[in-house]
Protein backbone atom coordinates (compact mmCIF):
# COMPACT_ATOMS: atom_id res chain seq x y z
CA UNK A 1 0.00 0.00 0.00
CA UNK A 2 1.30 3.44 -0.89
CA UNK A 3 2.15 5.82 1.91
CA UNK A 4 0.29 9.10 2.26
CA UNK A 5 3.27 10.91 0.70
CA UNK A 6 3.26 8.52 -2.28
CA UNK A 7 -0.48 8.95 -2.70
CA UNK A 8 -0.16 12.74 -2.77
CA UNK A 9 2.70 12.49 -5.28
CA UNK A 10 0.65 10.15 -7.48
CA UNK A 11 -2.38 12.39 -7.28
CA UNK A 12 -0.23 15.37 -8.27
CA UNK A 13 1.24 13.43 -11.22
CA UNK A 14 -2.28 12.66 -12.44
CA UNK A 15 -3.34 16.30 -11.95
CA UNK A 16 -0.27 17.32 -14.00
CA UNK A 17 -1.30 14.83 -16.71
CA UNK A 18 -4.78 16.40 -16.85
CA UNK A 19 -3.27 19.91 -17.00
CA UNK A 20 -0.99 18.79 -19.87
CA UNK A 21 -4.00 17.32 -21.65
CA UNK A 22 -5.89 20.63 -21.40
CA UNK A 23 -2.85 22.51 -22.74
CA UNK A 24 -2.44 20.04 -25.63
CA UNK A 25 -6.11 20.52 -26.56
CA UNK A 26 -5.69 24.30 -26.49
CA UNK A 27 -2.51 24.02 -28.61
CA UNK A 28 -4.12 21.42 -30.93
CA UNK A 29 -1.12 19.20 -30.22
CA UNK A 30 -2.50 15.83 -31.28
CA UNK A 31 0.73 13.87 -30.73
CA UNK A 32 1.27 15.46 -27.31
CA UNK A 33 -2.30 14.62 -26.39
CA UNK A 34 -2.00 11.02 -27.61
CA UNK A 35 1.13 10.52 -25.49
CA UNK A 36 -1.18 10.44 -22.44
CA UNK A 37 -2.92 7.26 -23.65
CA UNK A 38 -1.61 3.68 -24.03
CA UNK A 39 -2.24 1.79 -27.27
CA UNK A 40 -5.13 -0.18 -25.73
CA UNK A 41 -7.10 2.85 -24.50
CA UNK A 42 -10.91 2.78 -24.49
CA UNK A 43 -12.92 6.01 -24.61
CA UNK A 44 -16.62 6.85 -24.52
CA UNK A 45 -17.00 10.32 -25.94
CA UNK A 46 -19.74 12.87 -26.45
CA UNK A 47 -19.62 12.39 -30.24
CA UNK A 48 -19.80 9.28 -32.37
CA UNK A 49 -18.66 6.63 -32.53
CA UNK A 50 -20.10 5.08 -29.41
CA UNK A 51 -16.68 3.74 -28.38
CA UNK A 52 -13.05 4.29 -29.42
CA UNK A 53 -10.62 1.41 -28.81
CA UNK A 54 -7.26 2.69 -30.06
CA UNK A 55 -5.09 5.77 -30.14
CA UNK A 56 -5.62 5.87 -33.92
CA UNK A 57 -9.38 6.15 -33.36
CA UNK A 58 -8.78 8.96 -30.87
CA UNK A 59 -6.43 10.67 -33.35
CA UNK A 60 -9.13 10.67 -36.04
CA UNK A 61 -11.68 11.95 -33.54
CA UNK A 62 -9.34 14.76 -32.46
CA UNK A 63 -8.70 15.86 -36.06
CA UNK A 64 -12.45 16.12 -36.63
CA UNK A 65 -13.05 17.94 -33.33
CA UNK A 66 -10.23 20.45 -33.87
CA UNK A 67 -11.43 21.17 -37.42
CA UNK A 68 -14.81 22.14 -35.96
CA UNK A 69 -13.33 25.14 -34.09
CA UNK A 70 -11.91 28.37 -35.48
CA UNK A 71 -10.64 29.49 -32.06
CA UNK A 72 -8.49 27.57 -29.62
CA UNK A 73 -10.51 25.04 -27.62
CA UNK A 74 -10.33 26.05 -23.97
CA UNK A 75 -11.08 23.72 -21.09
CA UNK A 76 -11.27 23.85 -17.33
CA UNK A 77 -12.23 21.34 -14.68
CA UNK A 78 -13.93 21.65 -11.33
CA UNK A 79 -14.82 19.25 -8.52
CA UNK A 80 -11.81 17.09 -9.42
CA UNK A 81 -11.43 14.00 -7.25
CA UNK A 82 -8.50 11.60 -7.74
CA UNK A 83 -8.17 8.22 -6.03
CA UNK A 84 -5.04 6.09 -6.31
CA UNK A 85 -4.38 2.50 -5.25
CA UNK A 86 -1.05 1.08 -6.33
CA UNK A 87 -0.68 1.30 -10.10
CA UNK A 88 -4.40 1.97 -10.69
CA UNK A 89 -6.25 5.26 -10.25
CA UNK A 90 -9.41 7.03 -11.30
CA UNK A 91 -10.70 10.56 -11.32
CA UNK A 92 -13.98 12.31 -11.89
CA UNK A 93 -14.74 15.95 -12.48
CA UNK A 94 -16.93 18.41 -14.31
CA UNK A 95 -15.31 19.66 -17.51
CA UNK A 96 -16.04 22.92 -19.28
CA UNK A 97 -15.18 23.23 -22.98
CA UNK A 98 -15.55 26.54 -24.74
CA UNK A 99 -14.47 28.43 -27.86
CA UNK A 100 -15.76 29.58 -31.23
CA UNK A 101 -16.80 26.88 -33.66
CA UNK A 102 -16.13 26.89 -37.42
CA UNK A 103 -19.52 28.58 -38.02
CA UNK A 104 -18.50 31.52 -35.80
CA UNK A 105 -20.77 30.46 -32.91
CA UNK A 106 -19.60 30.67 -29.32
CA UNK A 107 -19.66 27.23 -27.71
CA UNK A 108 -19.68 26.78 -23.93
CA UNK A 109 -20.72 23.58 -22.21
CA UNK A 110 -20.13 21.59 -19.05
CA UNK A 111 -20.14 17.78 -18.97
CA UNK A 112 -19.04 14.92 -16.74
CA UNK A 113 -15.65 13.24 -17.14
CA UNK A 114 -14.48 10.03 -15.51
CA UNK A 115 -10.98 8.71 -16.25
CA UNK A 116 -9.22 5.48 -15.34
CA UNK A 117 -5.42 5.41 -15.14
CA UNK A 118 -2.64 2.85 -15.03
CA UNK A 119 0.94 3.48 -14.03
CA UNK A 120 3.09 1.80 -16.68
CA UNK A 121 6.86 1.92 -16.23
CA UNK A 122 6.60 4.80 -13.76
CA UNK A 123 4.31 6.98 -15.94
CA UNK A 124 0.58 7.47 -15.52
CA UNK A 125 -1.58 6.92 -18.61
CA UNK A 126 -5.29 7.47 -19.20
CA UNK A 127 -6.49 3.95 -20.00
CA UNK A 128 -10.22 4.70 -20.00
CA UNK A 129 -12.07 7.96 -20.51
CA UNK A 130 -15.81 8.56 -20.31
CA UNK A 131 -17.46 11.90 -21.08
CA UNK A 132 -21.20 12.30 -20.76
CA UNK A 133 -23.75 15.07 -21.12
CA UNK A 134 -26.96 14.90 -19.08
CA UNK A 135 -30.11 14.59 -21.18
CA UNK A 136 -33.64 15.79 -20.64
CA UNK A 137 -35.57 12.53 -20.30
CA UNK A 138 -38.76 14.09 -21.70
CA UNK A 139 -37.22 15.50 -24.89
CA UNK A 140 -34.18 13.24 -25.30
CA UNK A 141 -32.07 16.35 -25.89
CA UNK A 142 -28.69 17.07 -24.31
CA UNK A 143 -28.78 19.68 -21.57
CA UNK A 144 -25.88 21.88 -22.66
CA UNK A 145 -26.95 24.81 -20.47
CA UNK A 146 -26.25 23.10 -17.12
CA UNK A 147 -23.47 24.56 -14.96
CA UNK A 148 -21.86 23.40 -11.70
CA UNK A 149 -23.44 24.59 -8.50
Amino acid sequence: MASENDLSANQQEIKNLLDAKIKAIYDRDIEGLLSNYPTDVVTFDLMSPLQNNTRDAIKNRLKSWFAGYESPISQEVTNLEIAVSGDIAYSHCLTRTYGTNARGEDMDMWYRTTDGYRNIGGKWFITHEHNSEPINMETGMAMFDLKPE
